[in-house]
């Protein structure tokens, strides 16, 4: 027997839920609006109108007892029917004629368990006395055999209110209440019984390898410490470390010794998440009982080939809700690691969306894994979990440097006038009153671009917001919100869809705007765009891991450990650690070529000393080789230059815009020992990639697969309006505004791209750093703790020799 809780509103809204998936019936709509909105509404009401009433009642299912509550709108004695009423209050902005049968039937299921739970009170012996008017006093008989609901709609567009009412007996109540109950306790049953499993088997569990690879102890210790005692950590672990299993086993521990409900692992790219996935995987073959989901973007897991989330052309979205329990209890009850293909495999099964069932089945899940937006993105994050935190969540946060530029983007927001332009020439006079406040925003754009030739400028920022451009994006989203409804098959459907939500996320970020923010504009051939650009989300951030019990940041390269916790919203309290390399300083070879300048002035002279400086790196052995740049431009001068020279040497240029195919087509050129020739004669191939992109992190390459890089540059940002601000901010702030804004970020490409190299225990590797600047104090400063052995060279003959050496 045991003893479980659950919320009125969580109840009814998991066991009642019907009806289908429809992305038109869009709501912007916050939970402080419509709580603004309740209180109104109550204080309308009249002084007998009782607000928020609490009601709570245990009820024995079985061998066990399930406790429900929560509080009621409003409760109130109407004397011309001679009844109670419960008051259910929802506010939206659809018009209620709009509104699904199915979504009426569930407002009203919530104030019909009030209304049960108010008649069992006041029929019990010890019943509380009730408010009652001076009309009411005496006249009502001892025991209340019925109840009114009511349910109050406040639509909000137009503040209209609409108000229904059904009425109940007892006995019909009671029979609701009973099949409700019964229906939630089987999962009430699941969970508990499955907290019980995962908690023993996490107590018992031991790291998964016969030992420790060096330093995974420690990174081990470490996060268990942070994770048990709620606080924050910055870590540092090269590359080869174990990160993974150093961070998801300890978190594991914890979770089993109930000192916290879930754990959400937190990636940027889709390989880290596939590496969490296996790590989890040798945790449960150790013996861990944990269930865990991936989650996958909307539109890369959508079985359409054009996604399109209506019920008349999705048969997934059609009916989702009144099938999802089904799927979510078969899919429970025979899956623990819940992957892409086992979320697809049961969403065909079962006619659901994949998407909405990978969401769906999080709730159940001990281990939540997908990208940084799920938490950090003020748009798209969930909701569910984290809008009114219920449970102790531990957050780690995978190759978290990636967060700095992510987490810029995410509090950012621009929009094209190009896009209301086109809007306006295709509505219709007859669509006047959208039309006219889409007029209204391209009216504030046209001022803009006035005052811009006025003045002469085709760039411009300025501290505050754009508020006059903000008003009329509100009353536009006010008229859209309206029209999307009420025009669901008019041809525009799709267009004004999409503008509604830019507008919508505009008026979002605009509400987390302060002086961490410039407004900028950019006017040029393709059109104006106006951006608020967030130049500092560290508060943000700092706000979102509030939201967990205690999170654990890591990367390969974190160094300066102190600007990643500032830059993250670590805090002043936020605890460092920094772990040396696992490998012997013997199986890698840094070079520092100080006689190469790359500055943009000297590239041209110093371009026949870096395909030089290439070739000789890779003829001391065969085998694979990467060589990054800092740009497409530089890389498309070195690598002809280079094949012009040695054209036998096989050579691999990466493209400027390379889907999946293709990137793997690219990697798998990466065979062990180099490039098979005249069937087993092998050569040496050179990939030339460009820095920062998708192939100087994220991959890789183990063993003899690569046995080299080169690194062109310091990996300075190019120098653009948003860097200059970045820089201008930091200035004032703690007088480091070039290395925040450039250095530093130059810095973390160059660290990532050399960690492509030494993969394992076993591998061997060179890295040659072709910029004096890397043997200046300022770069050497930023250096891990396992490059301080690098060496310096001064000609192309003293790489050839140190190289020698090395590969003997």
């Amino acid at each position: 027997m045991y003893k479980g809780k659950v919320a009125v509103r969580k109840i009814v809204e998991f066991i009642l839920r019907r009806g289908d998936i429809d992305n038109r019936r869009v709501s912007n709509h916050t939970a402080q609006e419509g709580a603004r909105i309740h209180r109104q509404l109550q204080k309308e009401a009249g002084d007998f109108y009782q607000k928020e009433v609490f009601f709570k009642h245990e009820s024995q299912v079985g061998k066990d007892k399930i406790s429900v509550e929560g509080r009621a709108d409003g409760l109130f004695y109407d004397q011309t029917k001679d009844c109670w009423v419960i008051d259910e209050i929802k506010t939206s902005e659809p018009y209620y004629e709009d509104i699904p049968l199915d979504q009426i039937d569930l407002f009203f299921a919530q104030g019909m368990v009030y209304g049960y739970l108010f008649l069992l009170r006041e029929n019990s012996d010890d019943a509380p006395a009730v408010q009652q008017t001076p009309e009411q006093s005496g006249a009502v008989s001892d025991r209340i055999d019925h109840i009114d609901v009511q349910l109050t709609y406040y639509q909000t567009t137009e503040k209209r209110i609409t108000r229904t009412r059904r009425s109940f007996s007892l006995d019909e109540l009671t029979i609701f209440y009973d099949r409700l109950l019964e229906e939630y306790h089987k999962w009430m049953v699941f969970e508990e019984n499955w907290r019980r499993v995962r908690n023993t088997s996490l107590q018992l569990l031991q790291f998964p390898y016969e030992s420790f690879r060096k330093g995974q102890r420690e990174l081990a210790g470490a996060a268990y410490k942070t994770l048990k005692t709620g606080q924050r950590l910055f870590a540092e672990a090269p590359t080869g470390t174990g990160k993974t299993i150093s961070t998801l086993f300890p978190a594991l521990k914890v979770l089993g010794e109930e000192s916290g409900d879930r754990i959400f692992y937190l990636t940027a790219k889709t390989i880290t998440r596939q590496v969490a996935e296996d790590a989890l995987q040798q945790l449960a073959d150790a013996g861990s009982e944990t269930k865990s989901v991936t989650l996958t973007a909307k539109d890369k897991i959508c079985f359409l080939e054009e996604r399109n989330c209506t019920p008349e052309h999705c048969p997934y979205a059609e009916g989702y809700y009144n099938r999802i329990n089904e799927a979510l209890w078969d899919l429970l009850n025979h899956e623990n690691q819940i992957t892409r293909s086992v979320i697809e495999a049961y969403g065909r099964k079962h006619t659901v969306c994949p998407f909405e069932l990978s969401l769906d089945v999080s709730v159940f899940c001990d281990v939540i894994i997908g990208d940084y937006n799920y938490l950090f993105d003020p748009t798209v994050y969930l909701r569910r979990f984290f809008e009114e935190p219920e449970e102790d969540y531990f957050f780690l946060v995978d190759e978290a440097h990636n967060l700095v530029n992510r987490s810029k983007d995410m509090y950012s927001a621009s929009l094209q006038r190009q896009l209301f332009q086109d809007l306006i020439k295709k509505l219709p006079k007859a669509q006047g009153k959208l039309k006219r406040a889409v007029t209204k925003v391209d009216k504030e754009f046209k001022q803009i671009v006035a005052l811009a030739k006025e003045e002469a400028w085709d760039y411009h920022h300025q501290d505050a917001p754009h508020e006059t451009l903000v008003k009329q994006l509100s009353r536009l989203a006010e008229v859209m919100k309206e029209w999307l409804p009420a025009n669901e098959e008019d041809p525009l459907q799709e267009e004004v869809l999409l503008c509604y939500f830019e507008v919508n996320h505009y008026l979002k970020i605009s509400e987390f705007y302060d002086d961490h923010y410039e407004t900028t504009v950019e006017i040029d051939t393709y059109g104006m765009r106006i951006k608020q650009f967030c130049i500092d989300p560290a508060p943000f951030l700092s706000n979102v891991l509030d939201k967990g019990k205690a999170s654990v940041l890591f990367s390969a390269s974190f160094t300066p450990l102190p600007y990643y916790q500032e830059v993250l919203g670590g805090g002043k309290d936020a605890l460092r650690y920094r772990l040396p390399s696992p490998f012997p300083p013997e199986k890698q070879k840094i070079l520092i070529a100080d006689y190469i300048q790359t500055t943009y002035h000297k590239r041209t002279v110093s371009l026949p000393l870096i395909v030089e400086a290439i070739h000789r790196m890779i003829t001391e052995k065969v085998g694979n080789y990467m060589v990054f740049f800092p740009s497409y431009r530089y890389l498309d001068d070195v690598a002809a230059a280079f094949s012009l020279k040695y054209p036998d040497v096989a050579c691999l240029i990466q493209g400027t815009a390379m889907d999946e195919a293709e990137r793997e087509t690219f990697l798998a050129r990466f065979t062990p020992g180099g490039q098979i020739l005249d069937g087993a004669k092998k050569q040496t191939m050179v990939a030339f990639c460009v820095l920062g992109g998708i192939f100087s992190e994220g991959i890789d390459l183990k063993g003899e697969r690569l046995i080299g890089t080169a690194i062109v540059g310091v990996g300075l940002p190019q120098i653009n309006h948003e860097q200059e601000l970045i820089r201008s901010y930091y200035d004032q702030k703690n007088h480091a505004g070039f290395s925040y804004a450039y250095q530093l970020p130059g810095m973390n490409k160059v660290l990532q791209a050399a960690g492509r190299v030494i993969r394992d225990v076993a591998d061997t590797g060179v890295v040659l750093l072709l910029d004096q600047r890397f043997q200046t104090a300022a770069y050497q400063s930023l250096f891990p703790l396992h490059w301080q052995h690098a060496q310096r060279v001064r000609s192309p003959e003293a790489i050839s020799q140190e190289l020698a050496a090395f590969c003997q």
